[in-house]
């Protein structure tokens, strides 16, 4: 078994709008953390896989394609035997919506493909191994029923109306080890469940996926390279509303990604790296899924935002009031058009007895401990905002009925999620029936 992995700096030029909160301008003013895109290139038999990770908060499909294309050209390793994912970071490259993005995009798409192709050029023959660990203390769901009833999406630190919390977490910290032929790391990829989410501002940074990077290559060397896969965490993110951790003191990246990276190195030096070949396949399915009808009370909730906002000016609306008054002028478009649909693909790789499950969007948690339950694999990755997906909320079915923030867009339709989870097991079980 030979494996290579490589990371490319494709932080983008400063001036650039930042995502991630809506339409108020956000150009960025320094960099936080640089921003990589980082690549792992396996090779066992005659088969090779490819994994890349791009520090962004979501891809379009034919920059996918491209990148896929780029990768094909320059190693002979076939388009879908390449997984290709964002981190999900909201300080990150800009979204392709403006001249100058469009401009940078040749540029992002060229070096997040060079990622695996330098990889490929550093194959070697390794060793690899999985282990798990858990952390509880770094990830929140959410979504909050509250004492009159309804569901909030982070009603406030402290706030006295919350009741509880409406769903779990996901604590496990999947790890793999890989290693040289003489025992010495190459690189880690790990694999959590937490919104990419805790620095805005206007600087760039890779968030706490980059604290990760450095816990790592402090207790390793600088040569090792952290890949971070994003879990499924559509709904799970970093904001404890009992208020038992001070930004302003240590802040949230920073504390993450050392408590993540420290218990990626106890799993790690806790696991085996065999040096016998793993049985590699991969497999794909596109899915055509609808966009969600909206139901008549969230065409009212549109209506009125837009009768208490449009006729402000834009320079003096919050982020907050300008992200609703965006999503009410997109339901509104929503509301008087046929529902539209779009190919999604669902993708299943297998490394030995490791599995990575490639979804689109921002899948909700339930969705990816369903995945995890019921795989055939002693190891499930789940690989969130993969194959140029876009952006946009997977939600339960009970979240729609209930509200909050994830369910006001209109991207998927309310059935898309378990339509996601039946196509992966599917999948993950035609994979394991092969071996």
């Amino acid at each position: 078994m030979k494996i290579g992995l490589a990371e490319v700096n494709i932080t983008p030029p400063l001036g650039m709008q930042i995502p991630g909160y809506g339409p108020k301008e956000r150009l960025a003013s320094g960099v936080k953390d640089e921003l990589f895109a980082k690549a792992m290139v396996i090779e066992s038999g005659e088969t090779l896989l490819a994994f890349i990770v791009i520090d962004i908060v979501s891809l379009e499909l034919d920059s996918c394609q491209r990148i896929r294309s780029r990768v094909r050209d320059y190693t002979g390793i076939p388009s879908e035997q390449v997984m290709v994912a964002c981190t999900h970071t909201h300080t990150g490259p800009p979204r392709p919506l403006d001249e100058a993005a469009l401009a940078f995009y040749p540029t992002l798409e060229a070096k997040s493909a060079d990622a695996a192709i330098l990889a490929y050029g550093k194959r070697e023959e390794a060793r690899i191994g999985c282990g798990r660990g858990s952390e509880d203390s770094v990830a929140f769901n959410r979504r909050f029923f509250m004492k009159d009833g309804t569901v909030q999406t982070n009603p406030g630190i402290r706030n006295p109306n919350i009741d509880r919390t409406e769903g779990p977490i996901d604590p496990e910290v999947l790890v793999v080890r890989i290693d040289n032929a003489l025992g010495e790391p190459l690189g880690i990829v790990s694999n959590y469940a937490v919104h990419t989410d805790c620095v805005s501002g206007t600087e760039y940074s890779g968030d706490y996926p980059a604290f990760i990077s450095r816990t790592i290559k402090q207790l390793y060397g600088e040569s090792v390279v952290s890949l971070f896969m994003q879990g499924a965490c559509g709904n799970i993110n970093h904001i404890d509303v009992e208020g038992r951790h001070d930004p302003k003191v240590v802040p949230h990246r920073v504390r993450m990604g050392n408590i993540l990276g420290r218990e990626i190195a106890r799993v790690r030096e806790k696991t085996k790296a065999a040096s016998e070949e793993a049985d590699l396949a991969v497999a794909s399915r596109f899915m055509n899924v609808s966009e969600r009808a909206l139901r008549q009370h969230e065409i009212e909730w549109a209506e009125h935002t837009l009768a208490e906002l449009g006729g402000m000016p834009a320079d003096t609306l919050s982020s907050r009031q300008a992200m609703e008054k965006a999503r009410a002028e997109l339901r509104l478009a929503a509301a008087g058009r046929p529902l539209a649909s779009r190919d999604y693909e669902v993708q299943a790789a297998a490394i030995g007895e490791l599995a990575v499950v490639a979804l689109p969007a921002e899948i909700f948690v339930e969705f990816g401990l369903e995945i995890k339950a019921k795989s055939p694999y002693a190891y499930t990755i789940i690989n969130e905002l993969s194959g140029g997906s876009g952006n946009g909320y997977v939600c339960t079915r009970e979240a729609y009925d209930r509200g909050g923030y994830e369910p006001t867009g209109t991207k998927f339709a309310e059935e898309a999620g378990e339509l996601f989870v039946q196509a992966a097991l599917e999948l993950l079980n035609e994979l394991h029936g092969r071996e």
